[in-house]
This record gives C-alpha cells, structure tokens and sequence, in this order.
C-alpha cells in the first residue's frame, strides 16, 4: 500500500513539473505564441484572397477598399480616366454598396460589380480585372530594364486587329478614335498610364461590346470610366423576378398576367435585335433582363459575343465524352462519336435558351409564360419551342433551334392573348 502511494506520488509529482516547464518556459511560450500567429495570418490571407480573386460575394467593405485603391492610383498618376475627379471626389459619386436582394439575380454577390449613386441616381460600377487572358500592352527592355509602350498610331493598330480578330468587325476610323479616347499626350508618364487603362477595358467584353454597340442601345450605356472601373446605367429589373417561380403555376390576376405576356414580347423584341447583329446569349437567366426607357435589355454581358465567336469556342477540337463537354454555359455543341473531339460549333439558339430557361421553364420551376391562365395552344407553341423536333419548327442554321416560322407563331400568339385581354378590360 506505501510503495503504491509513493509510486502515485512520483508520478503526479513528474507530471506536474513537465506541465509546469511546458506553462512557464519562455521558449515553449514563443513558440506557440508564434504558431498561431501564422495560422492565424494564413487563415486570413486565405480567406481576403479567396475573396479578392474568387470574386464570388461582395461585401460592402470590400467595394469601400477597391474605389480607395484606385482612387490612391488616380492621385500618384497610376491610372487615369474622366470620370476619376468625380468619382474620387465623393460628392458627385457616392455610396459604393453591394447590389440589394432585389436586384441579386441581375448583379450576384461579386466583389466586381458593384452599386453607386450618381447625383440622383444608381448606377453600376463594374471592375475590368485583368486575368491570365488578357494580353499586357509593354514590354521590358532586358538590356536597360526599360519598359517601352507603343506609339499612339501603333496602338490603334493593335486594337483594330484585336476587334476585328475576336468579334469579326472592322472598325471605321471615327469609331476607333471614340473607343480608345487617350489622354494627356504631352505627359509621357499619363499618357501611358492611359493607354494601360484603354487596352485593359478594351479587353473586358462586357465594356467593349457596350462601346462598340452604344448607338444601338441594346446594351447598357457607359457612363465613364477611371481606370480600369467603367460606370454603366442600372436597368429597371422587371417586377416579377423577386417572385418563387412556383408562384406562377397558382392563381395569376389578369393585370399580372398581362405584364408577363408584356415582358415576353419585348423579350423577342429583343432577341431580334441581338439577331440581327448576329451575337449570341450564352447564358440567360430572367433577373438579367431590365428595361431602359421603354427598350429591353439585359445586365450581364459576360456571356454575350458574336456567333462567330461562340462557334469557334465550341468547335475548338478539345477532347470530349458527352455533349455535355462541348457546351458554353447554355450554348450547346456535340461531341462526335468517331473522333470524339469538339467540333461541330453552336447548334442551339437564343430563342431556344430563352423558351426552355424563361419562357416554358421545368416542372419544379415553371417559366413566366406557365401559368393556370396560359392556353394549351400556347403550352404546346413553348414546348416546340424549347425542344424542337419537326422540320419545319427547326432553324436551317441552328439545327438544335427553334425556327423563325415557329418564333413567329409565338410572338402572333403572345400578341394575340394581350390584346385580348386588353379589349376585355375595357369592355
């Protein structure tokens, strides 16, 4: 029984000198102190890098910090731009905030899009980031370490080949000059710092092809630019896109039901323009679409470009398994069994996309046009729509598409039912 206690008592006495070395050591103390400094460091640099880059949600703070950022550039003539004095004045330009839930369909929580309020009015702020795609404009001297720009006449060069290689246009000299807008020419250091600008906002799509396409107005309007931000028009979103979809399926009022049948007209309204200028929506979604003074059109241009573009995404040979593999977001291809490579180009169209993801939708997400109010003429129409089959409800050119005859049909029908209940009301 004594040596068992004296054997207990060696043991809690061994124990506790250990605890008591390892509690007061000065080193061991440093050491964990520094230990979780730099997990805590690497955890937060994780996390603002995942927030910077991945550029997945938007955070008011964040948005606070970026124009800061550029607006200490602006001030050191790191970049430059027009709308810069007004932006980082902070009185014309103000209240940098992260899109409200009313308008997250059409602008998602992404630190590069972001709202501001522009004397009496919201406008969107969007950030032309540079990636691995973009191509850098100087180049260093490795024998001097001097870093050389292009002339001014040389660098319209490279933006003129640069267009006309990715959108397939050519740009009048007139256009190109308006697009490319350079400053401050006799100061060599802003003068360069304005070119670097230029050719990273000419490389982001969404600002190029509201550039290029601003007398149109089928796209948002730039207002300004500083640096590598571009300030464009907030669209009125359409009223109903804050609605669960299921909403639609249950009892509709006729003056609802009627601006459902509005929106979908000026949707193939739109969808003409965009045809006629040949480019392609490659991903649809029914809070992208606003409205501004009475023209429709839609808030992301991401995923917008020339069909010529889209073809030769999809048709760029990469190896595939499915179909699947082959597709652009809702721009879809084939994948060819024999060699299975990429290669046969865009084979659905916008009026396809539009009818399956808005129009006609899914049974767990009926689209606006699915409701107890919609005809079974009107049902059927959609579903020609969304899945053509027949050959005369087929586009020649898109054989995945729905056909100009079949469009046709649905736009006669949409126009049909409103008017018809337009004249019931006033009846």
């Amino acid at each position: 029984m004594t040596i068992s206690s004296n054997s207990a008592l060696v043991l809690h006495n061994r124990f506790k000198n250990m605890t008591r070395r390892l509690r007061f050591s000065p080193r061991r103390r440093q050491y964990c102190v520094l230990t979780s400094a730099a997990i805590l460091l690497l955890v937060v640099v994780g996390v603002v890098g995942y927030l910077l880059t991945g550029m997945h949600y938007c955070f008011d703070v964040l948005v606070e910090w970026k124009v800061s950022e550029i607006c200490n550039q602006y001030y050191t003539n790191e970049v430059t731009g027009y709308m810069c004095p007004e932006l980082c004045a902070g009185d014309t330009i103000s209240e940098f905030h992260c899109p409200p839930t009313a308008h997250a369909a059409a602008y998602p929580f992404n630190a590069h899009r972001f709202l501001a309020r522009k004397a009496q009015q919201f406008v969107v702020v969007k950030h032309a980031v540079p990636d691995a795609s973009y191509e850098k404009l100087s180049w260093i001297d490795s024998h001097r370490q001097e870093e050389h720009y292009p002339t001014e006449q040389e660098y319209g060069g490279i933006v003129r080949r640069y267009i006309e290689l990715r959108y397939g246009v050519q740009l009048p000299f007139d256009k190109l000059a308006g697009l490319l807008a350079l400053k401050n020419k006799n100061n060599r250091i802003l003068f360069h710092a304005s070119m670097r600008n230029s050719w990273n906002l000419i490389q982001n799509n969404e600002y190029l092809l509201s550039r290029l396409y601003e007398e149109k107005e089928i796209f948002p309007q730039v207002l300004g630019t500083c640096g590598e931000l571009f300030l464009t028009e907030l669209l009125e979103t359409v009223e109903f896109v804050d609605e669960g979809r299921y909403h639609f399926t249950n009892h509709i009022d006729l003056s609802k039901w009627r601006y459902h049948l509005k929106v979908a007209v000026l949707v193939l309204d739109y969808l003409d323009e965009m045809g006629q200028n040949r480019f392609q929506m490659c991903s649809v979604v029914l809070g992208g679409f606003g409205i501004s003074d009475s023209r429709m059109k839609y808030h992301d241009l991401r995923y917008i470009s020339t069909e010529a573009t889209i073809d030769r995404r999809l048709s760029d040979g990469r190896t595939c398994a499915v179909d699947a593999d082959c597709s652009y977001y809702d721009c879809r291809s084939r994948c060819n069994a024999t060699s299975h490579q990429c290669t046969a180009g865009l084979l659905n169209n916008n009026l396809q996309i539009v009818c399956e993801k808005i129009f006609r939708g899914t049974a767990e997400e009926p689209g606006i046009l699915v409701t107890e109010k919609s005809s079974p003429r009107l049902l059927r129409i959609l579903d020609r729509c969304a899945r053509p089959a027949s050959r005369s409800d087929v586009d020649a050119a898109r054989p995945w598409g729905p056909s100009k005859t079949l469009k046709k049909q649905l736009y006669n029908e949409l126009t049909s039912i409103y008017e018809q209940l337009a004249s019931s009301l006033y009846s």
